[in-house]
């Protein structure tokens, strides 16, 4: 009979170098639908743990992509797209429904981090503003 692994979910580790932190702008937070991510930090974090047609793919401006998000908090998951935006940053859509559960503000600081043992976007907040 075959065993299951459960494979904890991962905390957020200060020490790794392929953390994403983001402050809240205005345009993250009250009613935003999104959540804008450099595209610097998207290629040199998130594109390491992702395939080549994955990537490839985002490079385009036109891609959407589905994203696992998971409030490390909450614990739970929510399902946005991801896109590269003309000027090269990336934008997560559906951003809303996690603002919706959660009370982030303008210079509150969000720690992301990739978990690939689920194959999903943590995050969890870090600092209030």
């Amino acid at each position: 009979m075959a065993r299951t692994v459960v494979c904890p979910d991962k905390p957020f580790d200060p020490n790794n170098q392929l953390n994403i932190l983001i402050t809240l702008k205005g345009s993250d937070t009250g009613s935003s639908a999104t959540i804008t991510m450099p595209k610097e930090l998207v290629e040199a974090n998130l594109f390491p743990w992702w395939s080549k047609d994955r990537r490839d793919a985002l490079s385009r401006h036109s891609f959407v992509e589905l994203i696992d998000l998971f409030d490390f908090h909450s614990k739970i998951t929510t399902t946005l797209t991801l896109r590269r935006e003309r000027d090269g940053n990336f934008k997560f859509y559906g951003w809303a429904s996690i603002l919706a559960k959660r009370n982030f503000k303008t210079g509150d600081i969000v720690g992301f981090w990739w978990d690939k043992y689920h194959d999903r976007l943590n995050f969890q907040l870090l600092m209030d503003a």
